[in-house]
C-alpha cells in the first residue's frame, strides 16, 4: 500500500488502522513502510481517509511483491488454486474430495498470526524438519507448496524468502503410522520458529465414529483443543474411498 504525498492532509486518521503498524506520521504526511507492509488492504477497505490518500501501490500485483497481496489478502484469488485464502478449499471438504484415504492422516501447519505476520524464510525450519523424516506428501494445489524449493531437503525458494505474509498453511498428508514421527519433528523446532503456528488434523473416522489418531496425539503431547473447530463432514455426495 501507498499514501499519496500530494493528497495527505495528515489527519493521522489511517494510523490505527494497519494490524502491523506499517503507517507511521513523518513530517506532517502519514507514510507506509513498505518493507514491513504486508498488503492486506485493510488501511485501505477502512475508508477511513477523507481525501482518499490510501492506494495500492501500482507494483502490488507484479512478483514478488504479488506474493505478499496474494497471502495477506482474503480477498485476492491465487493464481494457482483459483480461490482466495491461503490454503486450499480440499482441506475443509475431504468428505467430497477424498483428499485423505482411510489409514492416511492429514496435517495443516498454520504459520504466522494476522497481526505480525511472517517471514517467508522463516517457514524454512518446519519444512526442513518435515524434510528429515522422510514421509510427507505435500498438497499440491496449496500455493505454500509452491515456496519448496527441493521436498528433499525442505529447502525455500530464494526469491520468497525476503518476503512478508500474513500467514501461510503448510498442508501434508502421510500413511497414519507416521504420525507420531511428524508430530515429534515438529515438536523438536518450536524451540526455533520464531513466530506461532496451530496444527489442523484431518482424518477419516472409524465405522464406529470414533476418531482414530485421538490416542496418538495425547501421547505425543499434542491434546486436541475442546473449544477447537471440527469440521463435521457433512458434504454430499459422500467420497468413496
Amino acid at each position: 500500500m501507498i499514501i499519496k504525498k500530494d493528497l495527505c492532509i495528515g489527519c493521522r486518521r489511517c494510523l490505527p488502522y494497519c494490524p502491523v503498524g506499517a503507517i507511521s506520521f513523518t513530517k506532517s504526511i502519514s507514510v507506509v513502510d513498505q518493507d514491513r507492509c504486508y498488503e492486506c488492504g485493510t488501511c485501505l477497505r477502512s475508508q477511513v481517509c477523507p481525501v482518499d490518500a490510501i492506494k495500492e501501490s501500482p507494483f502490488v500485483y507484479d512478483f514478488p511483491r504479488s506474493v505478499r497481496k496474494a497471502f495477506s489478502d482474503p480477498i485476492v484469488t491465487h493464481v494457482q488454486t483459483g480461490v482466495a485464502g491461503r490454503g486450499t478449499e480440499e482441506s475443509k471438504t475431504n468428505d467430497v474430495t477424498g483428499r485423505i484415504k482411510k489409514g492416511e492422516v492429514g496435517i495443516g501447519i498454520e504459520v504466522g498470526r494476522p497481526t505480525v505476520g511472517i517471514r517467508i524464510v522463516d517457514i524454512e525450519v518446519i519444512t526442513r524438519a518435515l524434510a528429515k523424516t522422510g514421509v510427507v506428501e505435500y498438497e499440491p494445489q496449496n500455493p505454500t507448496t509452491y515456496f519448496i524449493k527441493s521436498f528433499k531437503t525442505g529447502e525455500i525458494k530464494e526469491e520468497y524468502k525476503k518476503e512478508k505474509i500474513l500467514s501461510g498453511i503448510l498442508e501434508i498428508k502421510t500413511d497414519r503410522k507416521n504420525l507420531p514421527i511428524l508430530l515429534r519433528a515438529i515438536k523438536r523446532v518450536i524451540p526455533e520458529f520464531k513466530d506461532i503456528f496451530s496444527l489442523n488434523i484431518i482424518t477419516r473416522l472409524d465405522p464406529d465414529t470414533q476418531i482414530p489418531v485421538l490416542d496418538i496425539l495425547q501421547k505425543e503431547g499434542f491434546p486436541p483443543r475442546p473449544h477447537a473447530k471440527i469440521n463435521l463432514g457433512l458434504g454430499k455426495p459422500l467420497k468413496e474411498d
